[in-house]
């Protein structure tokens, strides 16, 4: 995967805003804080975006019926547009759940972890990121 920097990641979020398209954002634990936060951020700028990691009705029908490695690829499966954007918010990147959502097909923005930094500054730092994504949307 390639590194992008935070202007190609908000332009390809203005991109999908200003031809009426979704953007799709998930993350476990600590992660799906920010992807939510991330999400309402987005949001406030006009962009239809959408927390996987939101819906605790949904994502535990998808764990109880078909597991919970499929409990955002199920949701991208019925919500989403090959159009569409996913960014994906991870410390470890490792997780089936966060593999099945990246393989589902759609222009995918990974923000992972980097193993040096604890969880937690892992996560300190994906929410600057978010941020100076967010900050750089007009």
């Amino acid at each position: 995967m390639k590194s992008l920097s935070v202007e190609s990641i908000a332009q390809a979020i203005v991109t999908r805003r200003d031809h009426g398209g979704n953007v799709f954002v998930c993350g476990n634990g600590g992660s799906a804080s920010t992807a939510e936060h991330f999400t309402n951020d987005l949001f406030s700028k006009g962009v239809k975006a959408y927390c996987l990691s939101s819906n605790t009705a949904i994502i535990t029908m998808i764990a109880n019926d078909f597991g919970y490695e499929y409990i955002f690829s199920k949701q991208l499966e019925v919500y989403s547009f090959l159009s569409d954007l996913l960014i994906v918010f991870s410390c470890s990147g490792k997780s089936k759940n966060i593999m099945n959502a990246i393989e589902h097909g759609l222009e995918t923005i990974t923000i992972f972890g980097n193993e040096d930094l604890t969880y937690q500054e892992n996560e300190n730092e994906h929410l600057r990121v978010a941020h100076e994504i967010s900050d750089g949307i007009d």
